[in-house]
């Protein structure tokens, strides 16, 4: 028995389908989850206005957030945007845009939010600003970061500490940070920029070796599970074992979609004050521009009936948030404690998901293994 052969097949087999394609996945991860987090930070930075920052004085002055409407390009490398009362100035060099979802009408929406319903399902696009070849006047436009005083103009810049954020949207202004926070994850974190050369690169190392083996020591065990380790990328997708890809896509569709609830019952969690009430009726009673978010884990029927905690953004602190990201927000029960739940059942779901397509793949790699033995 050519043992070598198998040895070299797994090894391949763990590098390429599994080490690499993991290591993309934790690196994507990581990278949404920063944006994220520079979203929260917009939404809590002052916005930029006649009083701030100070035009008198050149130089750093701090954080801040702005959103406005592109009015120029100027020397590819950075552009002018304005919002009916101030402009700025964004210096783009080595900068990532964000491309934002397009979200359905939020105007019909009523006072219970239905983000699964509303916002889409799309991740935001990612691309360096030396990529983008055309930006239409008028485009709108989100910048978060660092900005300096020039000669009374202010100007957001990129800074390895400090990360400028940029984010291209449409739609109404009032729904970039939901939208923001509840796509701004990887559709399928194993499927990312490393998996696509990866796979490719493993089946044709599994290909090769399966050949040599087959030519040396003909049809035996370790040359046909070398084989059948080749094709481990097209396995899911072949009956009877695509039913179970089928399954595991809606399992992990579930759990990104109780990972994106989970950061929007967090969200309001950035201002520390809150109010309590007896129930959902009575807040939506006594506050009508105020808005109720819940989640999938409670009952539609009991939601009203629980009490809950008023959230505003104008009890943030002594500096206002920017104003399309005011929020004033009714949570039922603990926030925290219902993310935690989204949080736990959403792991569930990644672990069954995982499970199914790892069974599809056991499946279809045993009907494949017996069918080579039958022809071979």
């Amino acid at each position: 028995m050519n043992e070598t052969i198998l040895t070299y097949a797994v090894i391949v087999t763990i590098i390429f389908y599994a080490a690499i394609p993991l290591a993309g996945a934790f690196s994507v991860r990581r990278k949404w989850r920063f944006f994220r987090a520079q979203v929260i930070e917009a939404s809590i930075s002052r916005e930029v206005s006649y009083s701030n920052p100070d035009r008198k004085v050149d130089g750093s002055s701090g954080r801040y957030c702005f959103i406005g409407d592109l009015q120029a390009i100027q020397d590819d490398s950075s552009i002018w945007l304005n919002n009916g009362k101030v402009s700025v100035r964004a210096e783009m060099k080595d900068v990532k845009l964000y491309l934002l979802p397009t979200s359905r009408s939020i105007e019909n929406e009523d006072r219970i939010e239905e983000n699964n319903v509303i916002l889409p399902q799309d991740m935001p696009k990612r691309i360096k600003w030396e990529r983008v070849y055309s930006l239409t006047q008028g485009t709108g436009v989100v910048l978060s970061g660092q900005v300096y005083v020039e000669n009374g103009t202010p100007v957001f810049r990129n800074t390895e500490e400090q990360p400028l954020l940029v984010i291209i949207y449409d739609g109404k202004k009032e729904s970039i940070l939901r939208r923001s926070i509840w796509t701004g994850r990887q559709l399928n974190e194993f499927w990312n920029n490393l998996t696509p050369l990866s796979l490719i690169t493993g089946s044709f190392f599994l290909f090769v070796l399966t050949f040599f083996s087959y030519r040396q020591f003909g049809s035996d065990t370790p040359t046909i599970l070398a084989a059948v380790m080749s094709f481990i990328p097209l396995l899911p997708f072949l009956p009877p074992g695509i039913v179970l890809y089928f399954i595991f896509r809606r399992l992990w569709r579930s759990g990104r979609y109780l990972r994106g609830e989970r950061d929007l019952l967090r969200l309001p969690l950035r201002y520390p004050e809150y109010d309590e009430y007896a129930s959902c009726r009575e807040a939506l009673r006594d506050f009508p521009d105020a808005k109720l978010r819940s989640c999938g884990i409670i009952d539609e029927d009991e939601v009203m009936s629980i009490p809950c905690r008023l959230f505003s953004s104008a009890k943030g602190g002594s500096e206002p948030p920017p104003r399309h990201f005011f929020e004033e927000l009714i949570i039922p029960g603990d926030p925290e404690e219902l993310a935690w739940k989204c949080r736990s059942r959403a792991r569930k779901m990644e672990i069954l998901a995982a499970a199914s397509i790892s069974l599809g793949f056991v499946v279809n790699g045993l009907l494949f293994y017996f069918v080579l033995i039958w022809f071979l």
